[in-house]
């Protein structure tokens, strides 16, 4: 079951994504419901897996990870069927941030996040160039990656 969200909602939500460590308290202000109120909305969006965590976000440059790059890579015919179990496996790789599976030439986009150009060369030879169930890969550096908020 979809859970409707109210206007209340969507500005617990687009405050939550700015800040996920703001108090019920000062939640509740911002998005002028009352905090008992707030707490239980927020409780029904989690519950509901409108709100999945919380987490902490690392600037990966800050953490020595100079070079950022989105590596698009294809799975190999005999892999299809297995597509989605390569997700949490590429997941759990050092130094990757993100994983997309897509639909198209290419089926999953990794966003990897390493100390220098080497490195990443070395991450794509070990990781992708070498697993039997990856083909051709397509790497592009991030110059900037801004990160959005949910809308209010």
């Amino acid at each position: 079951m979809m859970l409707a969200l109210t206007d209340g909602d969507r500005r617990i939500l687009h405050e939550l994504s700015r800040d996920g460590r703001l108090s019920n308290k000062e939640l509740a202000a911002r998005v002028g419901l009352a905090p008992s109120t707030c707490h239980g909305r927020v409780r029904l969006l989690e519950d509901a897996g409108v709100i999945r965590g919380y987490r902490a976000v690392v600037d990966p440059q800050a953490a020595g990870a100079a070079i950022s790059a989105l590596v698009s890579v294809a799975v190999l015919d005999h892999a299809r069927s297995q597509v989605t179990d390569l997700v949490p496996l590429m997941r759990a790789l050092p130094g990757v941030q993100q994983v997309f599976l897509l639909g198209g030439d290419r089926d999953l986009v990794i966003h990897v996040a390493v100390a220098d150009v080497p490195a990443l060369r070395e991450f794509i030879r070990v990781n992708i160039g070498a697993h039997p169930d990856l083909g051709q890969s397509q790497t592009q550096l991030v110059f900037e990656h801004a990160v959005g908020v949910a809308p209010a």
